[in-house]
């Protein structure tokens, strides 16, 4: 094995390894001169023959893509709600069912100091905690004023022992039941008994209450007003969607009997075969825009049938003007040919 290595390798000639070297050692200085195209153009006035030479050989970039003008309707419950009227009756129902949405939330600020005692403690062991509870329940009754001292020297509670044993404000629902329960039946400044949980005893100060209030009837009444009128017009949505569908189909060429009694409006657009990225409501259905663009639709320019948008959301259309795709004519894109005609030539 070492006889072979030898025998089978070969000095490299000169030339090879002078060529190595000069690729990994070798430096060399360059100026670089740039010419960029957008400096050439300030000359450059095409004629309008290049111009219809270049439009011709490149008619692909000036393709119109086909598009229609149209007009149509939407029946939706925005649209049905803006016709409906709801009663004061049913508006004051609604507020009154509803009374926690227009309720402030009330929350409670209170103190604790705790003694723990695990649940699955011995009885002796909660015992001996209840008894030192009741002890310092005595101490902070006789001297209210002590409890923050008290909850720092003895609360077994190390989040709120070092603040005095506040817990700041607090909801319903952020504390256990037994705790809770017993805070929402005080009054501010109240020390409570002592109060068992999970987690041991607690005596509980009542620092500050806020919340509650109720928003007044009538400065909800707008919103309210908005919420019942859509709850009617739901209920409507299925009578009308029935009413609008026999319409569209009854009078094919207008929409004049669907707006007259549906009160909806008649909008206009102009659109693709397929939805623009901007497109929003029924413009942005493919499925309505499949319906326009039939070869159907195309000859006779009358309504689409009723066609489902959305959820509770019915469109019809009818084309007002059709216009095929096609190659524009070089004074429709006079600006665009030039423009690259220039380029080409700087």
């Amino acid at each position: 094995q070492v006889l072979t290595a030898i025998d089978g390798s070969a000095a490299p000639a000169s030339a090879a390894a002078r060529t190595a070297l000069d690729a990994l050692l070798q430096q060399r200085e360059v100026q670089v001169l740039r010419f960029d195209s957008k400096d050439q153009t300030a000359g450059i006035a095409p004629t309008e023959a290049e111009l219809a030479a270049y439009h011709k050989a490149n008619e692909s970039e000036f393709r119109a893509p086909e598009q229609a003008q149209i007009e149509y309707v939407v029946l939706d419950i925005d649209s049905i709600s803006a016709r409906v009227s709801a009663p004061e009756e049913e508006l004051r129902k609604f507020y009154e069912q509803n009374i926690a949405r227009y309720t402030v939330a009330e929350e409670r600020r209170a103190s604790h100091i705790l003694v723990k005692a695990a649940k699955e403690a011995p009885a002796a062991d909660r015992q001996k905690a209840k008894a030192k509870a009741d002890a310092l329940l005595e101490q902070v009754r006789k001297a209210p004023a002590t409890f923050a001292d008290v909850a720092k020297k003895n609360s077994d509670d190390p989040g709120s022992a070092e603040r005095g044993g506040d817990l700041d404000f607090f909801g319903r629902g952020a504390m256990v039941k037994p705790f809770e329960d017993a805070a929402y039946a005080m009054k501010a400044g109240e020390i409570s008994n002592v109060v068992e949980s999970d987690f041991g005893y607690h005596i509980i100060r009542l620092d500050a209450v806020r919340g509650g209030e109720k928003k007044p009837f009538e400065a909800a009444r707008a919103e309210i007003e908005a919420e019942v009128k859509k709850q009617l017009a739901a209920k409507e949505f299925a009578a009308d969607a029935e009413r609008f569908t026999n319409l569209v189909n009854k009078d094919t060429d207008n929409f004049k009997g669907v707006v007259g009694d549906l009160k909806l409006k008649t909008q206009t657009a102009t659109v693709l075969r397929t939805p623009s990225p901007a497109a929003k409501g029924a413009l942005a259905s493919p499925k309505l825009l499949d319906a326009v663009f039939s070869s159907e639709s195309i000859k006779s320019k009358q309504n689409t049938e009723a066609i489902e948008v959305g959820p509770n959301q019915l469109a019809s259309a009818r084309i007002v003007t059709h216009t095929p795709a096609r190659v524009q004519a070089v004074a429709e894109v006079t600006a665009q040919v030039r423009d690259r005609v220039v380029q080409q030539q700087a």
